[in-house]
């Protein structure tokens, strides 16, 4: 996806200073402070959610096959 960009900085821009650019050269990832350290911190809250409630499921079907054997 291309987007159309000004070159310089004015407003309204020149018409001559307008070019198509794609999305990856328009942004800046760590200005926007997503950097590897943000990213792994968040993957490793996302992956311990998950994992913390597959555990809570897990332990709540364990306590209910024990209970049904009694």
């Amino acid at each position: 996806m291309r987007y159309l960009v000004c070159t310089v900085d004015a407003n309204p821009c020149p018409a001559d200073s307008i070019a198509s650019m794609p999305f990856l050269e328009t942004v800046d990832f760590t200005a926007m402070g997503i950097t590897p350290d943000t990213l792994f911190y968040v993957f490793g809250w996302g992956f311990a959610a998950v994992f913390l409630f597959w555990l809570l499921g897990l332990g709540t079907a364990i306590a209910l096959a024990m209970i049904r054997k009694l």
